[in-house]
């Protein structure tokens, strides 16, 4: 059987599209599940905005986080298919396609130059050959607060499943907030070190609660997935009892000297998306079965007691009582800042030249939005995690910026530097790019351009959400929520 490339292209271009607009149902059903077990009241609202998000992506088209991710395609190809073309060629045609047509954002860049490549592309793809002459292809966005917390370790054969287990555990304990849990743990043990990337990472397509077949491997996942819970991290790493939804762990033989563990961590925002090929026809399904029609289980959302509003700019008066752990809804302007834009400013700031914005009051939110689709302001807009601007942030807070907003711990030199300012840094809700995007009314270019996601951007918000993390005292709520809620 013969397969055209355009064919392909087609079918990738909606796999990338709904991957990243639809939440599969056995993720959202975890998180409906972690919502009613889940001890703390900051964790249950954290899981209400969640899932309140990927109803939100349905209804309006918006991507479920802003982060839309690299794409990682598997793809098993019957040895009797032909294929009119290039396999990857017309893979990667439809993720540009699909990128475009989706407005989702734009993230792959060259890794020394950090030049975006425009379109997403190249995509990372695994070709694995089956009998027969069908096709599957599975696309996975992974964003990358989670893919950079994740680890391989090449441990000795005598640490057995107890290093394993302490492996993980200690891999999920250093990423903490960063990679927004509660997301899956991908585990690969075994092969070579190549070979346990590839599991974890393949792990992830596997439907949260459907446990290895192996009891053995089963029980592991039960061991481990029970441990990582026991740390505490909970909902976005704001304390609570639900820190990871499920546990996948994929093995294969290795050397006698060897025992390779792959750590992939997926955020909550767990998206991917599979078409099948048989018999003259594409299927498409994720996790278990075929995509569902969209359901809602909106709530009320329940903000703390004692929600603090605040007006921007800042002033010191506005942020001097606030205190580790208060919400508040900001109202007001905003001006984005990524990685590249930080770097720009403390270039012009060396220079001794004029900068585009006058810092002083401001607050500064690290993001970098999807692009706006027709007759929105922008697309979806969660944060991106803050420890990448550490380096920058002293710098910026020098010349008067009293906030900045983000996901994700700081540097002790960061909260030095907040204190000696009397500035704050807020979290708000990773992942929760559709629901975030609701709360900005405005959102113009400023300044570099060329720097797509990254450019400097002003956002004009309403009773946007946050939570206080590091106040003007030098208090961190990360710390202060896990010690209250360990056993």
């Amino acid at each position: 059987m013969n397969l055209p490339e355009d064919t392909i292209s087609l079918i990738v271009s909606r796999l990338v599209q709904t991957a990243n607009r639809e939440l599969p149902q056995d993720v959202e059903t975890a998180l409906l599940a972690a919502r009613e077990r889940e001890e703390s009241q900051t964790g249950r609202l954290m899981l209400d905005i969640i899932v309140e998000n990927a109803s939100l992506a349905r209804q309006t088209d918006l991507p479920i986080c802003q982060d839309t991710g690299i794409d990682v395609v598997f793809v098993q190809m019957g040895q009797e298919l032909k294929i009119e073309g290039d396999l990857v060629s017309a893979i990667n045609e439809g993720i540009a396609q699909g990128t475009r047509e989706g407005c989702l954002r734009c993230s792959v860049c060259d890794p020394i130059t950090r030049k975006n490549t425009g379109d997403n592309t190249p995509a990372v793809v695994h070709v694995e050959p089956v009998a027969g002459d069908s096709l599957e292809i599975s696309v996975l966005p992974k964003g990358c607060g989670s893919e950079n917390m994740s680890a391989m370790v090449m441990l000795p054969p005598s640490a057995g499943e107890d290093g394993i287990v302490r492996a993980v555990a200690n891999q999920v304990l250093k990423a903490g907030p960063n990679p927004c849990p509660p997301g899956i743990i991908g585990i690969g043990i075994g092969g070579t070190m190549e070979k346990a990337a590839l599991l974890a990472k393949k792990a992830l397509l596997r439907p949260v609660g459907l446990r290895n077949s192996r009891d053995d491997l089963a029980e592991l996942e039960d061991r481990i997935f029970a441990r990582i819970n026991g740390l505490r991290i909970g909902p976005l790493g704001l304390g609570g009892s639900v820190t990871s939804l499920g546990v996948v762990v994929e093995a294969y033989p290795c050397h006698i000297a060897s025992l390779p563990v792959a750590i992939n961590i997926q955020c909550h925002a767990a998206r991917h998306c599979t078409a099948k090929w048989r018999g003259g026809s594409w299927v498409m399904c994720q996790g278990s079965g075929v995509i569902p029609p969209p359901f809602s289980t909106k709530r009320p959302m329940p903000f703390a007691q004692g929600v603090v509003r605040i007006e921007l700019p800042l002033s010191k008066s506005a942020i001097r009582d606030l205190r580790a752990g208060d919400w508040v809804l900001l109202n007001g302007v905003v001006y984005t800042g990524r990685d590249q834009t930080h770097r720009r400013l403390v270039e012009m700031l060396d220079r001794g030249d004029p900068l585009p914005v006058d810092l002083c009051g401001q607050l500064i939110y690290y993001v970098g939005p999807s692009p706006a689709p027709p007759g929105r302001p922008v697309g979806s807009a969660g944060p991106t995690t803050s420890y990448r601007m550490d380096a920058y942030t002293p710098r910026v807070l020098a010349e008067g910026v009293l906030a900045t907003m983000g996901k994700g711990r700081r540097s002790s030199e960061v909260k030095a530097a907040l204190k000696k300012h009397g500035a704050v840094y807020f979290a708000t809700t990773g992942g929760a790019g559709a629901y975030l995007a609701s709360c900005i009314e405005s959102c113009e270019l400023i300044a570099f351009p060329e720097l797509g996601p990254e450019a400097l951007y002003r956002m004009k918000v309403k009773d946007f959400p946050a939570i206080v993390i590091n106040d003007i005292t030098g208090a961190d709520f990360y710390e202060i929520a896990i010690k209250q809620h360990k056993i």
